[in-house]
């Protein structure tokens, strides 16, 4: 990269959504986040946003204004609406603290807007995934799964499970109306997603939307395992979600399916027929899974498609698609850790620790076109 322009460093646990012709990065694991609650260094950092034009292809930094930032910074949930990009929870960055409010960036002013601040009819939480709905001419943001802290309030109709690490993990949804700025617990019907963190979900319709992978508590509790689930979740009203999973228990060894994952990255191309790229991810083994797949969501069928490793070889990254023409595609592909290194933390536990992914291949572009 030529000396002058502005180069983005290693980064984890973050999301880059699209707004117009530019991808927008803020917060995430770095190394120079402050491992602190808050701080003068924190507030300073987190109030700065990335965004890559796609024009130029570069990469540059900007202040942001309004509220202050959030200091859920790494594992947010993340959305978009119009010019707004919306932030639900993350973690904190030291020990189990971790948030629950609602903030939203408007990308053409940069500002900052505080939705909802914390409550305690919400987990806090990150891990989990939250798309942008429609019931009725009403939006809504739709918030699912994660792992956190133990919750204030526990919802009857959601599960959660202690982890030994002694955070909880969960598969609560929740609500919020974008009209009123109120909390809703929705009512769930069909075949819910059990507890689950790390996935990837993405909207399909308006009211739609896919989720696949993810970690799940093993019977013992003490570990995790990995799944290759694809679940729909549709919003059918103000007050009920409703669930079906996909996958049954056994794919038949002719149809192409891709293995258990986690910390894995999905993005969507709108069309007649919405279909779903994924790439990378960790596998069951906790090794990288490397490999890069379509879902047509007509069918439901995958795919898999050739992509280099130094594209597919991360997790823990993130996956946008800009639409530049019904027969072009591009992925940008954002940052993410290498292959795991499995390290004792006490109590008979191992947390996974990786290397960021470092220049040249912090940020990929790739052309995706019709064959």
């Amino acid at each position: 990269m030529s000396k002058g322009i502005y180069q983005l460093g290693g980064i984890s646990g973050h999301s880059a959504p699209v707004v117009g012709e530019s991808v927008f990065l803020w917060g995430g694991d770095r190394p120079d986040l402050p491992v602190v609650h808050d701080s003068p260094q924190k507030k300073k950092l987190l109030s700065t946003i990335d965004r890559l034009e796609f024009g130029t292809g570069h990469w540059s930094s900007n202040v942001t204004r309004g509220t202050s930032p959030p200091l859920g910074a790494i594992e947010y949930f993340c959305t978009t609406r119009n010019n707004e990009i919306f932030f639900f929870g993350g973690y904190c960055g030291h020990d189990d603290c971790f948030h629950n409010d609602v903030n939203s960036f408007n990308s053409l002013t940069y500002e900052w807007s505080n939705i909802i601040s914390t409550s305690d009819a919400v987990m806090k939480r990150g891990e989990g995934g939250m798309v942008c709905m429609e019931s009725m001419g009403t939006e809504y943001l739709f918030m699912i799964g994660g792992t956190g802290s133990t919750p204030t309030t526990y919802q009857s109709q959601y599960q959660y499970i202690q982890l030994v690490t002694g955070r909880i993990r969960t598969n609560e949804q929740n609500l919020l109306n974008l009209s009123t700025r109120q909390w809703i617990i929705p009512t769930i019907s069909g075949q819910c997603c059990p507890p689950t963190s790390n996935f990837a979900i993405q909207k399909i319709t308006n009211n739609k939307a896919v989720m696949f992978g993810g970690g799940v508590p093993s019977d013992d509790g003490r570990s995790d395992r990995s799944v290759n689930t694809v679940y729909t979740c549709q919003l059918e009203s103000d007050t009920t979600i409703h669930w079906e999973s996909v996958k049954g228990p056994v794919v038949p060894a002719s149809v192409q399916w891709p293995v258990e994952r986690r910390f894995h990255a999905i993005t969507s191309i709108i069309s007649d027929s919405p279909t779903l790229v994924m790439i990378g991810g960790e596998g069951e083994d906790g090794q990288l899974v490397n490999d890069s797949w379509l879902l047509n969501t007509s069918q439901y069928q995958w795919s898999k498609i050739v992509l280099p490793e130094s594209v597919t070889g991360r997790r823990t990254h993130s996956l946008s698609s800009i639409m530049m023409n019904p027969d072009c595609v591009w992925l940008v592909v954002v940052g993410g850790r290498e292959a795991d290194e499995w390290k004792d933390v006490g109590r008979g536990y191992a947390e996974p620790f990786g290397d960021y992914i470092t220049d040249p291949n912090i940020t990929i572009l790739i052309e995706l076109g019709k064959n």
